[in-house]
């Protein structure tokens, strides 16, 4: 099966599912209740799982890929599923949870033949199967409650595995291991379509049956990679691809026993927990788990080949850092937001100009004449040089142009642009950032300028999701994991997908379609400065040669 299908299959497959799954969650019962250590208030459906596992289950099945280890992958997954759906319903206890999962690691090491067989110092050692069983086995059943732990807020689990996946995909394809990269590419799927329903507030969570699939599977997958002979990828390297997870464990964990406490005792000491505490919304503290694991994304990748010495070194480093900042605020009485005495805000000087800065009429609107001034430089620079289209792409753009000039008449007045002449705009955008890589316009030429212009427009773009009180389209933790995948990856040294200049052409274009975004879901008629910029541009695509 085509990668792209695999992946559009899972995730529609997911998205169709998750909305009959929580029509049904009260008829059978699986729904999260609120309690002390939780962070949601009303009962929440649990059957995100079962959607991304039959998601991920179809198109792997229809892959056609049986060769081992996946039947045994298969197989482990079905195993946790029965056991998370049970657990979901009912709630066990540890000992059944952990029966399931027992069944499901040995079934990968034993009929799938993956274990933890070798480890990179200045070269490959292989370790003796006394050591290399149980490391493999305390490896896999780690991380599959891990993640599982991790899932504590709305995108949390979800989102830090999907970026954990994004970068085993990335290695498997730059290092050949096409089953690393079938597998994490239908599940990256099945992800995004669970968390446009989990994205915060939560209409569903994904349950122990989802949190262990997905950490069994990146766990299978972390290994199956680093272990290839044919790869010369670090044996360690697992350590930061699913960084975040595995410090959060050992550090609640760690601290349950230094207080007497049972390990496996459920409390409010994760890394999410702590920055809630510390003053962080539910937005913030996802999305600076996101941003730490993303920075191990990006470590991992320039230490791929490096000993298991230097990555180990590396994830002591960030584990230290994070645990000690996490202790060290906590201990001063450090908080996000500092409020005055009478709990109405800050009293300051300071405090009173962000609130005068914040309003309407000022920093948000200057956001959106700044977003709407970027794109028209960079539409405006781009059809100024740009080579003559063809024909067919001529008689296109002049169709699209009547069109929008038609819609813009009719809807003059009107708050709302329609989604005609959202689509003119973006298509506009694609033939900007298509022609803007056949050849040097004057943002190329300076080099510089075309840097500032996009870093300023993603600050605007950034302002405005942040302070606006008018605002239909709201950016989510979602949205900030599509910018890092699509901006990051691309860009990565000797990345499969770094050549030539798709990189900045994939950069570009998702900036600019985000900065649009904004304008069109702004009230008040924003929408006419990107559908003007956009007429302009279309008119001048169809009339090239005969200005």
């Amino acid at each position: 099966m085509d990668l792209m299908l695999g992946f559009l299959l899972a995730m529609s497959v997911t998205m169709a599912l998750i909305p009959p799954l929580m029509q049904a969650a009260a008829r059978w019962r699986f729904l999260d209740a609120p309690e002390a250590r939780k962070v949601h208030t009303t009962p929440v459906p649990r059957v995100g799982g079962i959607a991304m596992a039959a998601g991920t289950l179809l198109a792997l099945l229809l892959s056609g890929e049986f060769a081992q280890p996946m039947p045994a992958y298969l197989a482990g997954v079905l195993v946790l599923l029965l056991f998370g759906v049970w657990d979901d319903r009912v709630t066990l206890s540890a000992g059944p949870k952990l029966l399931g999962q027992i069944i499901a690691v040995l079934l990968i090491m034993q009929w799938g033949d993956v274990t933890i067989s070798t480890v990179t110092l200045a070269e490959r050692y292989e370790l003796p199967g006394g050591i290399a069983w149980p490391l493999t086995f305390v490896f896999l059943i780690g991380v599959t409650n891990a993640i599982n732990l991790a899932d504590g807020l709305d995108g949390l689990a979800g989102g830090t595995t999907l970026l954990s996946l994004s970068a085993l995909a990335l290695l498997a394809f730059t290092s050949g291991t096409p089953f690393v990269g079938v597998v994490a590419i239908v599940i990256v799927g099945a992800i995004l379509g669970f968390l446009r329903y989990n994205t915060h507030p939560a209409r569903v969570f994904m349950g122990d049956g989802g949190s262990q699939i997905l950490g069994f599977s990146v766990a299978v997958l972390a290994v199956v990679l680093t272990q290839d002979e044919t790869t010369p990828l670090s044996s360690a390297l697992p350590l930061l691809l699913l960084g975040i997870p595995i410090i959060d464990t050992l550090m609640v964990m760690t601290q349950r026993m230094l207080e007497g406490r049972s390990p496996l005792q459920a409390d409010r000491n994760h890394i999410h927990h702590r920055l809630l505490a510390l003053g962080f919304d539910h937005h913030e503290a996802v999305m600076g788990i996101y941003l730490l694991q993303a920075c191990l994304f990006v470590t991992a990748w320039y230490l791929r080949y490096e000993s298991d010495f230097t990555i180990v070194a590396s994830f002591a480093g960030v584990s230290l850092l994070v645990i000690g900042s996490l202790h060290l605020a906590t201990a001063l009485g450090w908080r996000w937001r500092p409020v005055s005495r009478n709990g109405n805000g800050s009293s300051s000087q300071l405090g009173r100009f962000v609130v005068w800065l914040r309003a309407p009429a000022r920093l948000p609107r200057w956001a959106l004449l700044f977003i709407a001034a970027a794109v028209a430089v960079y539409l405006f620079s781009v059809g100024l040089e740009s080579p003559q289209p063809s024909s067919d792409v001529q008689i296109m753009a002049a169709i699209v142009a009547v069109v929008t000039a038609g819609s813009m008449a009719m809807r003059w007045r009107e708050a709302d642009s329609g989604w005609m002449l959202k689509g003119a705009a973006f298509l506009a955008l694609v033939m900007a950032v298509y022609f803007d890589r056949q050849t040097t316009t004057f943002l190329d030429r300076r080099a510089t300028l075309q840097v500032v212009l996009f870093t300023a427009l993603v600050i605007a773009i950034v302002i405005r999701f942040r302070l606006a009180s008018d605002r239909r389209f709201r950016v989510t933790p979602l949205d900030i994991l599509v910018v890092f995948i699509a901006v990051a990856v691309p860009n990565l040294p000797g990345s499969v997908v770094s050549s030539a200049t798709v990189g900045e052409s994939i950069a570009k274009l998702v900036v600019l379609m985000y900065g649009v975004e904004t304008l069109f879901s702004a009230s008040a008629h924003w929408w006419r400065l990107p559908s003007l910029v956009a007429l302009g541009y279309l008119a001048a695509c169809s009339l090239h040669g005969w200005l």
